[in-house]
Order: structure tokens, then C-alpha cells, then sequence
């Protein structure tokens, strides 16, 4: 029997920019140990206002790079971080990407939705 590869969700952003993504995913997993998600519409289908990739990072992980700050009051290397790595996906993609790095609990609680992981495409040669 021979092993059959599974067949990739059907993502919204269309080829080559699928392609783009998942490289951008790679991007992401070399510097944070970590694949990235496409998330929100653009993860269900052709009709998107933005591109929702979300870097899930464990509790105790997401606490190490962002501290606790006051409560209701943005932080700033968060902010910075998302950003700026916003602003490279677009480079990179030519999609408007909004990035963002999220502590698992929260995302878990908060966003159920499906998470296509990025990067797996042409990882070993597939």
C-alpha cells in the first residue's frame, strides 16, 4: 500500500500567492521555532478583506517575549513585532497580511475557526 500525501485545505489566496505564504511560513518557523496559521476568511474561502496569519506561541513561551504590561494598555514590542513582520509578509506575499503573535490560551479560547499551518508545502521535497 502505498502511502498517499493528504491533500492540501483549499485556502482563499489562490496560486502563486498560496505558494508565497507557505515560504513565508518557513520564514517564520526558522526565526520562532513554529509554524504559523492562515486563519479568518481568508482561510475559508475567495471572499477576504485581509490575510489572518497568527503565530500560536505557548503560554509560557508568549509570557517570555511579552511580560505582562497594565491592563488595557498595548505593548509595545508586541505591537512593534506584529507589525513589522505584517509589513514583510506583504513584501514577501503581496498580500495584506495582518500578522499577529498569540498566546495559546487566548487563541484557543477566543478564535475556534480552522488553522491551516503554512510552510509544510515543499518541506522535504514535497
Amino acid at each position: 500500500m502505498t502511502d498517499q500525501p493528504t491533500p492540501r485545505p483549499m485556502v482563499g489566496v489562490g496560486m502563486p500567492a498560496a505558494l508565497h505564504l507557505d515560504a513565508f511560513g518557513r520564514e517564520i518557523e526558522a526565526a520562532f521555532g513554529h509554524l504559523p496559521y492562515l486563519v479568518g476568511t481568508a482561510a475559508l474561502g475567495k471572499q477576504w478583506r485581509d490575510v489572518d496569519v497568527r503565530l500560536i506561541l505557548s503560554d509560557g513561551e508568549f509570557d517570555a517575549l511579552f511580560p505582562p504590561v497594565e491592563q488595557g494598555q498595548p505593548d509595545g514590542r508586541w505591537s512593534l513585532l506584529c507589525a513589522a513582520i505584517s509589513e514583510l509578509a506583504r513584501i514577501r506575499t503581496g498580500l495584506p497580511v495582518d500578522f499577529q503573535i498569540q498566546r495559546q490560551t487566548y487563541a484557543n479560547d477566543r478564535y475556534p475557526g480552522p488553522r491551516h499551518a503554512l510552510g509544510l508545502h515543499d518541506r522535504n521535497g514535497q
